[in-house]
């Protein structure tokens, strides 16, 4: 199977429009979404429309949980807090009747799909042990599983049992080794926090064991303009990182690795 994997849309629906469009051309059998269909962005009903209408499995967030009142949005920032009050009042009944029916989990074969962690959708897992200390949960709750899609912290990720960090660029393909269980994450396509403003997806290839990450360009000045209109922050859709947060990044993450 080819999956077209994407996750945290946030409800910027041209993001989300550009990426389905490079991924039609990727010979997609079917597509896995990690939630986070709302929040932040300008167009939450007709992003959980066209997510919804894909051929394949889609999963609960944690926006998407706070917005249908099942989440506390206590662990919020103050403007995903704004954003999620504005969002419960746009969103129609039909796209939230369609959020309320969205498991927590999914599984396709050996494939695993949660938000945050296994068990909770509101769990950042950025660094390599974070990941290991999944695949040990992924073994106990899904017997048999090899792969655990992740989204939620808006960064690309690839990380096996025995290799560890598999990924060591945003972009790039990654090779799946039969015996080795793996975390991945595709990175946000609605809400980029890097410098770097496109959206980003991943196509998994069971059959030739590969994870290739991508980032797609989009009209982000549509985005912008569709946020003002509706008195949203303009960069609700991007909150690009300082050189200096890459940097204490990288260093964290080579801190954990030690």
């Amino acid at each position: 199977m080819r999956y077209g994997v994407i996750a945290d849309v946030h409800a910027n629906l041209h993001a989300l429009d550009a990426a389905l469009e490079f991924l039609s051309g990727q010979r997609i059998d079917e597509y896995l979404c990690a939630g986070d269909l709302v929040g932040y962005g300008p167009l939450p009903s007709e992003s959980v429309r066209r997510v919804l209408a894909l051929p394949g499995r889609c999963v609960a967030g944690n926006h998407d949980l706070i917005v249908l009142g099942r989440l506390s949005d206590e662990r919020c920032v103050a403007a995903a807090r704004a954003s999620l009050r504005w969002t419960r009042a746009a969103l129609d009944d039909d796209a939230q009747g369609a959020l309320a029916q969205l498991p927590i989990g999914a599984r396709a074969g050996d494939v695993v799909l949660r938000h945050g962690s296994v068990s909770d959708p509101q769990e950042y897992v950025i660094s390599e042990r974070q990941a290991l200390a999944c695949l040990d949960e992924l073994e106990r709750a899904e017997p048999g599983a090899r792969i655990l899609i992740l989204g939620h912290t808006h960064r690309p990720m690839a990380v096996g049992r025995r290799r560890a960090r598999l990924l060591r660029r945003a972009t790039g393909t990654v090779e799946l080794a039969d015996d080795e269980p793996v975390v991945l994450n595709p990175g946000a396509v609605g809400q980029s926090r890097s410098r770097d403003p496109r959206a980003r997806v991943m196509v998994l290839d069971t059959a030739a064991r590969t994870a290739s990450f991508h980032a797609v360009a989009y009209d982000e000045a549509a985005c912008r303009r569709a946020l003002a209109e509706r008195g949203l922050p303009q960069d609700s859709c991007h909150i690009p990182r300082s050189r200096w947060s890459e940097v204490a990044g990288a260093l964290a993450r080579r801190v954990s690795r030690a």
